[in-house]
């Protein structure tokens, strides 16, 4: 019974008509799922009665399932990193950066220290309270950019830092990006795929990932 489970999605063209493969894992098992839109039913039909920790990026379609999360902070420093490289003079964004930065990066490095162990990390909700205090709550801003940030602060608090108040829950989502990396450089190569040379190749990648074919992920505990 895993207490977390990553999920990530990537399109797919088979026969030139685009489709989605969506990936559940918990490190050990893993899930493929191949849907014809990028709506998340197949994440709460996989999920139902799950009772862990759901960690993904952020795309909207996730809000709506219904389990405690955990947002992918590698995610949120690349759309960061983006940003920064668009608006490379701007000081309120590179400010906004650096507060950030300042905020996960002792995180980060008592997960490498400790592992993800709540009573080394819950320590850090001090630090969250005075960031949101001074960056997020009554902050303004002019740039669009901090402003998209700032709000998505404020949307995720509670599942931007799950993992400081749960032993063992992941800050980041690589597990998932790391099961689907092979389907995006194969699309890349082969460009779009036939339907059963899609569900074939799925199979192949399941094979070496002890894949559960169309099981629900065990529920965690109460």
């Amino acid at each position: 019974e895993s207490p977390f489970v990553h999920v990530d999605e990537t399109r797919l063209s088979i026969r030139g008509v685009d489709q989605y493969v969506w990936v559940f894992t918990n490190g050990q098992h893993v899930v493929f799922r191949l849907t014809e839109t990028r709506e998340t039913t197949v994440v709460q039909e996989v999920l139902e009665g799950y009772k862990g920790v759901l960690v993904s990026d952020f795309y909207a379609g996730y809000d709506a399932v219904g389990c405690r999360q955990e947002k992918c902070w590698v995610h949120l420093i690349r759309d960061l990193n983006e940003d920064l490289w668009k608006f490379p003079f701007d000081e309120e964004l590179q400010t906004f950066v650096l507060e950030v930065k300042n905020l996960i990066v002792p995180m980060v490095e008592a997960v490498d220290r400790w592992g993800p162990k709540a009573k080394h990390l819950r320590k850090f909700k001090k630090h969250v309270d005075q960031f949101y205090a001074t960056q997020i709550d009554s902050a303004e801003y002019a740039l669009d950019a901090t402003k998209k940030y700032q709000k998505r602060f404020a949307r995720y608090r509670e599942s931007l830092f799950r993992f400081l108040d749960e032993d063992g829950i992941p800050w980041n989502n690589n597990t998932a990006e790391r099961a689907i990396r092979h389907l995006a450089v194969q699309r890349k190569i082969s460009g779009t795929f036939h339907p059963r040379g899609a569900i074939a190749y799925l199979e192949l990648l399941g094979s070496h990932s002890a894949v559960l074919r169309g099981e629900p992920i065990p529920p965690a505990g109460p």
